[in-house]
């Protein structure tokens, strides 16, 4: 399984790119800024789009990439989604007050954009790959995934806080080669994390702590570039029970079952 880590960050600035994860070359979770990194060709190769959650960060870019390809696309993008997020985007992003309503363009009958509700729990086979939405916790309706290829499994959470559901759901997940989580502020900022619904580096330990099968790989993302460098220094002072890897938009890697090597 290839993952190419198109954007990661809580925020923007300089070479820092909202969240975006493009595995294998047809397929996209999520669609924040990092997708503009992708030249033409590989927009275009894009067919499934998987959201985790309706802000901004995670699909700022899904409006302009379906404007970009509009004469080009043969057949529509396919957008999965909870049934909540479909509703979100198409009220108040696709009302051709804010963007045109692809879902009907060119026509009803053979448009360049469909959606597709999708259910926690319930696995879609996408090519070799198996993808199922698992559950989060955030400030509006929200999911993570899992994804199964060739024995390999990669987990991403999405947005979302810790409280005892979230990890009995993690715990029955088994075992995960990599687990791509969350971690957008550092702990004098927990009150504004329980607010908005993320982790601080002390509730992520807690989290991980409490699962009875932790990831092999844990993959830190959704830092606020502001405070990028104190929760750095917060999670390197924790002793967690799995590798720990800061991701950085643009990085690549290539998972294989027990094993995930960095793209050189």
């Amino acid at each position: 399984m290839k993952i190419e880590v198109l954007g990661c960050s809580g925020g923007v600035g300089q070479q820092e790119f909202t969240t975006c994860l493009k595995i294998g070359d047809q397929l996209l979770i999520d669609a924040g800024s990092g997708l503009g990194e992708l030249t033409q060709e590989q927009m275009l190769a894009i067919e499934h789009v998987f959201l985790t959650h309706a802000h901004l960060d995670h699909i700022c870019f899904l409006p302009l990439l379906l404007d970009n390809l509009f004469e080009q696309r043969k057949t529509p993008l396919q957008v999965y989604a909870l049934p909540e997020v479909i509703e979100a985007l198409q009220t108040h992003i696709f009302n051709w007050t804010i963007w045109p309503d692809f879902s009907c363009l060119p026509c009803q009958e053979n448009p360049v954009l469909q959606f597709n509700p999708i259910e926690i729990n319930q696995p879609i086979s996408i090519g070799d790959a198996l993808i199922m939405a698992i559950p989060a916790r955030h400030v509006v309706p929200a999911c993570g995934y899992v994804v199964e290829e060739k024995g390999s499994r990669f987990c991403f959470s999405g947005d979302t806080r810790l409280d005892e559901a979230l990890i009995n759901a993690y715990q029955q997940l088994g075992e995960l080669d990599v687990l791509m989580l969350e971690c957008a502020f550092p702990n004098r900022l927990s009150d504004i994390a329980h607010q908005s619904q993320h982790l601080t580096p002390t509730s992520l330990q807690t989290f991980i702590s409490a699962l009875d099968s932790p990831p092999k790989q844990l993959w830190i993302t959704h830092l606020k570039p502001s405070v990028r460098d104190e929760v750095l220094s917060e999670l390197m002072q924790l002793s967690l029970p799995a590798s720990v890897h800061l991701l950085c938009s643009g990085d690549t890697f290539f998972l294989e079952h027990n094993r995930c090597s960095p793209k050189t």
